[in-house]
């Protein structure tokens, strides 16, 4: 198993992070994708996980993180991926749940993504919040340009879902879909394409049951991953392998186990 999206370096969790790794490994999850949302933030985040090799990195500013002065550097960028753990850009995308106060810098900074994405050949990680349409409106702008892209923490809509089923965008599903009240959620990925499916936890946030009311953390996204095998019928280490092979499909600078 793969945690495709965490947040290790979180205050929540960072300070536990060598018995988070352990617990994780005994779970059975093999890599990690722990996700920067400051650049500001990524070379202490860099230096927390430098001695577990299972696990990579992305660089990005998150949404929420946006102010008028905020910039993507290309040049540091460029300087960051020479270090083989960053296999990925993000997180990125448009939050207009909390504020729109920013909303035109964060349109700027999402494309600056994208362009980055495009130049580095890296997959964009993508965050939604209140902003679907937007989103969808900006992607149809590089419809020729074979974007790699992931939809993390997917919520989305049946015409979000079937928009990235149609441009082979994945995407990925957290706690949220073991959850009472995710009935809606349930209903939509029902038609969700297998070979474009990731799992995650979004830790520190979004326990899935049963753990819900605890700090989430790697080691939990086997739970979502056993629910979601029961989900499609699957049995648990066919669903393991799955999701596994997707992540490497998609983020091919990371190293593959030859676990099963």
């Amino acid at each position: 198993m793969i945690d495709s999206h965490c947040h290790l370096n979180f205050p929540a969790i960072r300070n536990d992070i060598k018995n988070i790794v352990k617990r994780s490994e005994a779970n059975g999850i093999t890599k990690l994708l722990s996700i920067n949302t400051n650049p500001d933030e990524f070379d202490d985040h860099l230096n927390l996980i430098k001695d577990f090799d299972n696990i990579y990195i992305a660089y990005g500013i998150h949404p929420d993180k946006v102010i008028d002065t905020s910039y993507l550097s290309f040049v540091d960028i460029e300087n960051r991926i020479k270090n083989s753990r960053v296999i990925g850009i993000g997180e990125t995308g448009l939050d207009f749940y909390h504020s729109i106060k920013f909303k035109k810098k964060q349109y700027e900074i999402f494309e600056s993504h994208i362009e980055v994405s495009k130049i580095f050949d890296l997959p964009i990680i993508i965050h939604q919040r209140n902003s679907e349409k937007e989103i969808i409106e900006t992607l149809k702008k590089y419809k020729n340009d074979n974007l790699k892209v992931v939809f993390h923490c997917f919520t989305g809509s049946k015409e979000l879902l079937q928009f990235c089923t149609e441009n082979k965008y994945y995407i990925s599903l957290s706690g949220i879909v073991t959850f009472k009240n995710a009935n809606i959620l349930r209903e939509t990925i029902k038609e969700a394409s297998l070979d474009y499916l990731l799992i995650e936890t979004d830790s520190p946030f979004l326990a899935p049951t049963p753990m819900r009311g605890k700090n989430n953390e790697p080691s939990f996204v086997k739970y979502t991953a056993d629910y979601l095998a029961n989900f499609y019928s699957m049995k648990n280490e066919s669903f393991y392998k799955l999701t596994d092979n997707n992540f490497y499909k998609l983020f091919s600078r990371a190293k593959e186990d030859s676990l099963y």
